[in-house]
């Protein structure tokens, strides 16, 4: 599932920048858990970017961060990507 951060504010300290989300990418969900530490929320693993131990005790991005992507959201993805080919 594709889906498009809505929400990059207050990045817990322990999770280094470069394994951050950022407001308006496009991210690969490779799935969905409750998470243990905030519980009744929805926790998403994505394929763009690993959460390793170093990150510990976080291994999941909260779902709320995040929105569904539109066939829009990914049109534009690819038209950006394509013209950075040429």
């Amino acid at each position: 599932m594709k889906v498009v951060c809505i929400r990059d504010e207050n990045k817990p300290k322990s999770i280094p920048q470069e394994k951050w989300v950022v407001k308006g990418n496009i991210y690969t969900v490779v799935y969905a858990v409750n998470m243990s530490i905030q519980v009744g929320k929805l926790g998403y693993k994505l394929a763009e970017i690993d959460l390793d131990e170093a990150c510990f005790p976080y291994q999941y991005f909260s779902a709320d961060r995040f929105r569904t992507a539109e066939e829009s959201d990914v049109t534009v993805l690819k038209e950006s990507l394509d013209l950075e080919h040429v």
